[in-house]
């Protein structure tokens, strides 16, 4: 497990694009748990969840996770629930700079309701309008993501290439190693 990045955080901080930019500028892969999943049902979350539950999906979580722990030169993008899975991360902390990337609940909404493909790919784990959704899964995520993080990043006012310079700082601090 050398040169491992995990970026945790709710939905629609930033994770996937921050991961795919970071990933290019250190010359890792790039990973995304939720489309490993997909790629493995062959189906969208939605569909997955639909078909399995929300239980269902979180086991299917779990294992790729687990997998991805002994991942090298990657950085990976979590779903926002991988946290709850709190067994992986006690190895994956050790052994990898993680990253919590954070924005206000307002730019969580704001975001969500812009991004098309928010219904398949991230459909409504409360069945709850998206704000109060938001609040109250955050009441419950927050403490494991900030307990989990060694670096955390507000991505609301900041743009993608300043996110990637402060996480390969903290990677090549954490790490040890020189610039890539």
């Amino acid at each position: 497990m050398e040169n491992l990045i995990f970026l945790i955080g709710f939905r629609a901080v930033g994770k996937t694009t921050v991961g795919k930019e970071l990933a290019v500028r250190l010359g890792c892969d790039f990973l995304d748990t939720d489309l490993i999943i997909c790629q493995r049902k062959a189906a969208s979350i939605e569909q997955i969840v639909k078909a399995e539950g929300w239980e269902g999906f979180r086991h299917l979580e779990s294992e790729v996770l687990a997998e991805l722990a002994e991942c090298s030169n990657s950085v990976v993008a979590t779903g926002g629930g991988a946290i709850m899975h709190r067994e992986p991360w006690l190895v994956l902390r050790r052994n990898a700079l993680i990253v919590w990337l954070t924005a206000p609940p307002e730019a969580l909404v704001s975001r969500f309701r812009q991004d098309e493909g928010s219904g398949e790919n991230r459909p409504s784990l409360t069945g709850k309008d998206i704000s109060a959704e938001i609040l109250d899964i955050l009441k419950i995520r927050e403490p494991f993501y900030r307990e989990t993080a060694h670096l955390v990043i507000d991505t609301e006012m900041i743009e993608v290439a300043k996110v990637v310079d402060k996480i390969q700082q903290a990677y090549v601090q954490k790490m040890g190693r020189g610039k890539k």
